[in-house]
């Protein structure tokens, strides 16, 4: 292959792996500040690699030796941009692809009480599939038992729907007590065991996400169904065109 073509075959390479990175950044955004070195390090690998390709092509090659010799740089290219693409949460890259794709698998076997266990992935899965029946949001409570050095001993999670501004919630496991200074929050345990406690006045309120009280720590996270990734907006699509919600 003659330089120019050569010249114009790196060329192609590196924009395509710029390409690459917009998409990357586009699926998994939260790189935080180390998301600062993705552009340096893609465009170094890009001209190291891109250089394999510009020196292999000197001698003449048929367009299925071209075309393996191309796509499989490629691929280690991606590899690369993935594995160096730092996440502030949730795992690596690679972890939340892998979790996309069982999600994917599992479609079928997610119940609508499974929400408060979900994964990323899954989440998305059963935002899809019951996406008729979803209440305005979901607010799940975390109580744990902390030990001597603050450590987590027991945490059960209890979760809340809001609908049209009222809270169901399974009363088997939990029982509420508002007054006017307070919330007596009641834990039934799979033990048969129970556990009270006297606690803030609003539970419920937007501003109050964890605090603590003799002994147990508090957490509330509250869902309203929002994707805010784009692999995360990618499998809902994908769902759209190839599972049915439920009816």
């Amino acid at each position: 292959m003659d330089k120019s073509k050569r010249l114009l075959l790196f060329g192609l390479y590196v924009i395509l792996c710029l390409i690459a990175e917009s998409f990357i950044l586009w699926l998994f955004p939260y790189t935080g500040l180390g998301g600062l070195i993705c552009w340096p390090l893609t465009i170094l690998f890009a001209m190291g690699l891109g250089l394999i390709i510009f020196n292999v092509t000197k001698r003449q090659l048929k367009i299925w030796q071209l075309s393996t010799i191309f796509l499989s740089v490629f691929s280690v290219q991606i590899f690369l941009q993935l594995m160096t693409t730092p996440q502030d949460f949730g795992g690596t890259t690679l972890y939340k692809i892998s979790d996309t794709f069982k999600a994917y698998v599992k479609y079928d076997r997610i119940n609508y009480s499974d929400f408060a266990n979900l994964t990323t992935g899954e989440r998305v899965a059963y935002i899809y599939k019951f996406k008729e029946e979803l209440p305005d949001k979901f607010i799940a409570l975390q109580i744990d038992s902390t030990g001597k050095n603050y450590e987590s001993l027991n945490p059960r999670t209890y979760l809340f729907e809001y609908r049209k501004e009222k809270i169901q919630f399974d009363s088997t496991q939990l029982k509420l007590i508002n007054s006017d200074t307070s919330t007596t929050i009641i834990e039934y345990l799979s033990n048969s065991d129970t556990i009270i406690h006297n606690t803030v006045r609003d539970i419920f309120s937007p501003q109050l996400m964890g605090w603590s009280e003799n002994g147990y720590n508090f957490f509330k996270k509250e869902d309203d169904f929002e994707m805010t990734t784009g692999i995360e907006k990618l499998l809902y699509g994908i769902l759209e065109r190839t599972r049915k919600p439920n009816r």
